[in-house]
């Protein structure tokens, strides 16, 4: 059922979009509060028997002072497993809290970043597939982005560095944020120069060079925490836990299709969306990473997701490029529900 109420929103969502503009301009905070509900009732009442995670963090919750959890676990986590274990409470009562942390803040900082029709097109491609990958399964991941996104926010907003402790706070929750150091860093406050969009291209084909030539970036790095991280990978590898990923993946293809468009239609499209910059900078990195760190698939999966998460706001970005307005909400309504439907194969919540 759960992906019945998740299609039901998505439906809802292409409605409001065809008729936002003649809704009053106070209205869209409803909207986004009404969403952001609905989102964290869909998540806190997740079936957690059909999800892996799930017994993955109970068996968490009741062991959080074993010695493996306290070395491999954030100890955000902990903490929290600790106080309500305490308090004689169960998982559920952790995966509520961590779903009111991160769905507010995450689809807060998505409706500043984007303009009201913007956000209720990526809402749906949100739903369709990051939602249900990180706010109903990985927790902790979604609970750092949604800190990420409002470090976006922040970035976008032009307030220098008040992102710092924010980012810090998302890296204690998952240790894989410290990665989003890169675009809060790198991406410009002014437009994107040619130059800029050329090296952004060139990054990607860098991936795909690294694919083609089976040149492992990450295996150089003389970092102790990824080497014991490599070392467990090939261990899975041995086996069989991993298997290889489809790197051509037909959702990838639309990725870089979408990416070099928006690249395309850039001046049109910044016009209206100043987070345009960092959303094209994260798809640029998680393009690299699907493709440079393919030799190592969990590490490329992990880390593409990370920054990927944001494209939402980029496929929506393309209704500023088509006219009539109408015919541009067409191709993010259907990619939504091609990623949505693809996911009923794959995804743990069972077919509608």
């Amino acid at each position: 059922m759960i992906l019945a109420y998740i299609l039901a929103l998505m439906i809802l969502c292409y409605v409001l979009a065809y008729i936002e503009e003649l809704l009053p301009r106070h209205y869209y905070n409803y909207i986004v509060w009404g969403v952001i509900f609905l989102m964290v009732i869909i998540s806190g009442t997740r079936p957690g028997t059909h999800v892996s995670d799930f017994v993955v963090y109970e068996g968490i919750f009741y062991n959080y002072d074993s010695t493996v959890n306290q070395l491999s676990i954030e100890a955000t986590f902990l903490w929290i497993c600790e106080l309500f274990n305490k308090l004689g409470g169960t998982i559920r009562w952790v995966i509520w809290l961590y779903a009111l942390i991160s769905i507010p803040l995450k689809i807060y900082s998505i409706s500043r970043l984007a303009t009201p029709v913007v956000f209720l097109l990526a809402i749906p491609i949100h739903l369709g597939n990051f939602f249900q990958l990180h706010d109903c399964e990985q927790m902790r991941v979604a609970a750092a982005l949604s800190l990420g996104w409002y470090c976006f926010l922040l970035k976008t907003q032009g307030k220098k560095w008040t992102w710092i402790p924010f980012w810090l706070v998302a890296i204690s929750f998952h240790h894989t944020a410290a990665a989003l150091i890169v675009p809060l860093l790198i991406t410009p406050d002014r437009a994107l120069s040619v130059k800029w969009r050329v090296g952004m291209v060139l990054v990607i084909l860098a991936g795909i060079f690294f694919w083609i030539t089976k040149i492992n970036p990450i295996t150089t790095l003389p970092i102790p925490y990824i080497e014991a991280k490599m070392a467990l990978y090939e261990l899975a590898i041995s086996r069989g836990e991993h298997p290889d990923m489809l790197v051509l993946h037909p959702i990838v293809l639309l990725r870089i299709i979408t990416f070099l468009y928006v690249l395309f239609f850039y001046d049109v499209i910044y016009e209206r969306l100043k987070c345009l910059n960092i959303i094209l900078i994260c798809e640029m990195l998680g393009l690299f990473c699907w493709f440079g760190l393919s030799m190592t698939s969990v590490f490329a999966v992990r880390m593409s997701e990370l920054f990927e998460e944001t494209d939402c706001i980029l496929f929506a970005s393309v209704v500023y490029t088509v006219t009539p307005s109408w015919a541009g909400k067409i191709y993010p309504i259907l990619f939504s529900l091609y990623i949505f439907l693809y996911g009923c194969k794959v995804n743990q919540f069972g077919f509608l």
